[in-house]
């Protein structure tokens, strides 16, 4: 058996992993990652602007089957690439190919307002979409010796890990992204029972999440203010499982809250797929009591009507976020929330750090005050060690982290004890295109 780590080696973003064994090729995932100026000084054109085009994982071909853990875009991004010259099935849960698509669409959107070229077209997404087959968790599919199953990874709606046996009685779990803990909106992983490679979700492979419940007082404290006052409190996320998690946590203020952007499009297709949730009626009751907003007329109505503004992009890379951000900059009596990770040299990351908003278009100081929480929707540390005592893997291999290396290491310390119950496992942390052969 052949395992190659096509993308998210020693990295995160752009995951995508190869299983081959001669005769089949299976693909789960294949996204995408943006590179920023600093990371990738060769990106960079004549006039030192920074090239956003997304950067695909290493090439895959004579791909049997394609498996989609979930719809971020790390992870989905670069899908209709597949599908330029082959044909493979597509599976994944209803709501993960829904919101694919979605992300699929904003991406070829971004790229034409950015003027630059993706590596697919409609055209490809067409193809991939006529072959994609919806399956729900714990739903065998047969692919040549394998059979693949999903089981509900509690990282977003619809997420999945994927589970593999072949015919020769080698199995493998890839978790995709992961959360052991349950959510407000999610129910934590399921696992399979045993499996004997590992391939696991190391972004907090280093450390652990903030206790939940603590975070969450905190973070209400600020809002309990915000709409005490009525001064704007902007809330920046990504469109999918944040915005959904956050609303429930402010119930008790929905006549307060806007929501804008892609994050409207999201909780429609969520709410579509109710049983992917641990309460859709409450979710719905929400959503039905905030205002939704679809226009820039709307957005200077909602920025003096309601404190609470919830928002794409959490990153600040683009979306309606600048919009209220212009607009509170020299209010020091408002809020900017993050609610999770701030990726390195993107807009948000530099404004909680400097109090400076800049991009390739713009600088400006933010006198609002900034505060960032942890509501990560994936494992921490001692998650992804009771994975690996569950499991009680042969091999394991980390991706999706900048850790990767010393997360092996770790591994091969922690398990390497003689009261050990799995002491002879072996962890890998493998480069983009290296192949492990187990």
């Amino acid at each position: 058996m052949e395992i190659e780590i096509l993308g998210a080696a020693r990295e995160v973003g752009r995951s995508a992993i190869s299983i081959r064994d001669g005769k089949t090729n299976i693909i789960m995932d294949y996204g995408v990652k943006l590179q920023e100026i600093e990371d990738v000084p060769e990106l960079t054109n004549g006039a030192g602007k920074k090239d956003a085009q997304p950067r695909p994982p290493m090439p895959a071909k004579r791909v049997s089957a394609v498996f989609l853990s979930h719809a971020h875009l790390d992870h989905c991004g670069a899908l209709p690439i597949l599908y330029k010259k082959e044909s493979p099935p597509l599976y994944a849960t209803a709501p993960s190919l829904e919101l694919a698509n979605m992300m699929l669409k904003d991406s070829m959107k971004i790229a034409k307002k950015e003027k630059y070229k993706l590596a697919f077209g409609k055209k490809e997404v067409e193809k991939m979409n006529k072959g994609a087959k919806s399956i729900d968790y714990n739903q065998p599919v047969k692919i040549g010796d394998f059979t693949c199953t999903l089981f509900d990874a509690g990282h977003i709606p619809g997420s999945a890990g994927i589970f593999l046996k072949h015919r020769s009685g080698l199995t493998i779990f890839y978790t995709g992204d992961i959360n052991t803990a349950q959510t407000l909106l999610l129910k934590p992983c399921m696992l399979p029972n045993k499996a004997n490679v590992l391939i696991i979700d190391s972004t907090y492979a280093m450390k652990d999440h903030p206790d939940r419940e603590q975070e969450k007082n905190k973070f209400l404290t600020e809002v309990n203010l915000s709409a005490k006052t009525a001064d704007t409190c902007i809330i920046p996320v990504f469109a999918l499982g944040r915005p959904q998690e956050v609303l429930l946590m402010l119930e008790k203020h929905t006549g307060l809250i806007s929501i804008d952007g892609m994050a409207k499009e999201a909780s429609e297709i969520i709410l579509k797929h109710k049983k992917y949730i641990k309460d859709p009626k409450r979710l719905s009751r929400i959503l039905e009591n905030i205002a939704w907003i679809y226009s820039d007329e709307e957005r200077e109505i909602a920025i003096k009507q309601f404190p609470i503004i919830i928002t794409t992009a959490g990153m600040m890379t683009g979306g309606p976020v600048l919009f209220y951000l212009r607009n509170i900059k020299s209010r020091p009596e408002t809020k900017v929330l993050f609610t999770g990770y701030l990726i390195k040299n993107t807009p948000a990351k530099k404004l909680i750090e400097t109090g400076t908003f800049s991009n390739e278009k713009e600088s400006y100081k933010v006198l609002s005050a900034r505060h960032q929480f942890d509501f990560s929707a994936h494992a921490g540390r001692s998650g992804l060690m009771h994975i690996i005592k569950t499991l009680r893997p042969k091999h394991v291999i980390s991706v999706h982290g900048e850790n990767c290396q010393e997360f092996a290491k770790d591994i091969m310390t922690e398990f390497s004890r003689e009261n050990s119950a799995i002491s002879q496992i072996k962890a890998y942390a493998p480069k983009a295109g290296e192949v492990i052969r187990i």
